[in-house]
């Protein structure tokens, strides 16, 4: 006894669910009178090698009943080619960005411990320390850095006689 419920697929290259291939096996094996398993397997789409295939896969336990089957939450090939090669570019960036990462705040801890040394050895110069004695031939205007007691800038020519 054959049912007529023929499982909805849109092309002849379209793929069958576990679910489907499990169905079709039952119904196949259910065939007995001669010629009706090729007359299923025309009116279902299949080929004999893929119904050979999936027995293989069932004898194999590769292919098991839906009923007893555990529910998975992993599902296999999730991702496409393109966003596994997406998801492993994004992986090297994230590690490159961490060791960044570390090396400026290893760096801003560095320059914080040098701060504290600057100020400490700062603290204990004192007020009290002269400056260093002026280098010959070197103007007072140039050491000192008020601007208010440069010399004036010479105005320029024109560059057109009158």
């Amino acid at each position: 006894m054959v049912s007529d419920e023929v499982p909805f697929r849109p092309s002849r290259h379209a793929a069958f669910t576990d679910e489907q291939r499990w169905a079709l096996l039952l119904e196949h094996d259910q065939c007995l009178e001669r010629g009706a398993k090729a007359a299923f397997l025309r009116r279902v789409g299949v080929t004999p090698f893929s119904i050979k295939k999936w027995s293989m896969w069932r004898d194999a336990g590769r292919l098991v009943d839906p009923a007893t089957k555990e529910p998975t939450t992993v599902a296999r090939h999730v991702l496409k080619y393109d966003e596994r090669v997406e998801l492993e570019r994004l992986r090297r960036e994230n590690q490159r960005l961490q060791l960044e990462l570390e090396q400026s705040q290893s760096a801003v801890e560095l320059l914080g411990k040098a701060a504290a040394l600057l100020e400490g050895l700062a603290k204990s110069a004192g007020p009290n320390q002269e400056e260093p004695p002026p280098r010959p031939g070197m103007p007072d205007w140039l050491r000192d850095p008020d601007t208010s007691r440069l010399p004036p800038i010479p105005s320029r020519p024109s560059a057109m006689p009158e």
